[in-house]
């Protein structure tokens, strides 16, 4: 066999793999994954600032470009502040009360991928779906210690504990990274977008995602 004989049937070999592979590729109608990373859950009032979340989703893959996807999102702040509603983690001081607010999004999510399915395949998205909120506020009172000049804590009362459901719209853009027909890394930036947009949340998310 001479080496244009091999060349061309090392082409025709590629080219019927890619072709499988692909075929492979359609017949793959559903995907699950999860995955971490952190949000900015926005208040009216004080800064709950940024912490972690955890996801995960459920899809439907019509083809290459559209699927339909439920997902749930967590995340929690859990801060202390002072009188004036500053953070004392930012601002060493006396404590005046801690505020922790746990956010639960169950969602659904039309997602349009952007071209065909490549090894780096964009895509954007939107949806609705309803989030659980969770707020307590918790008050301490401190005396000052006449021999140590230290504070010192008396008591704490919680003054808000009460749980609120809300149907809220979604948006949102990010891409798939393929490893394999059936197995991706992806990465995503959505936004909650509530009746009172001052209480928004935020989220940078990473994932594997899982096609059969």
């Amino acid at each position: 066999m001479s080496c244009r004989q091999a060349a061309l049937v090392l082409v025709a070999l590629s080219q019927v793999s890619l072709a499988t592979g692909v075929a492979y590729a359609q017949r793959q109608k559903f995907k699950i994954g999860g995955g971490a990373g952190f949000a900015f859950l926005a208040h009216p009032d004080i800064e709950l600032g940024s912490t972690f979340a955890l996801g995960g989703f459920f899809g439907l893959r019509f083809n290459d470009n559209v699927s339909l996807e439920t997902g749930f999102h967590y995340a929690r702040s859990n801060r202390v502040f002072n009188e004036n509603g500053v953070p004392v983690d930012e601002t060493p001081d006396t404590p005046a009360f801690r505020f922790e607010n746990s956010r639960y999004q169950l969602d659904g999510t039309f997602v349009y991928n952007i071209g065909r399915r490549q090894p780096f395949h964009p895509f954007v998205f939107g949806g609705v779906g309803m989030r659980r909120g969770d707020e307590k506020q918790t008050d301490f009172t401190f005396e000052i210690d006449p021999e140590t000049g230290q504070d010192i804590l008396v008591s704490s009362e919680v003054v808000l504990n009460e749980t609120n459901y809300e149907i809220m719209g979604h948006v949102g853009a990010g891409a798939e990274i393929y490893f394999f027909y059936n197995l991706a890394a992806r990465a995503e930036y959505r936004l909650w977008i509530p009746k009172d947009f001052s209480q928004r949340t935020q989220q940078f998310f990473f994932a594997a995602s899982y096609y059969f």
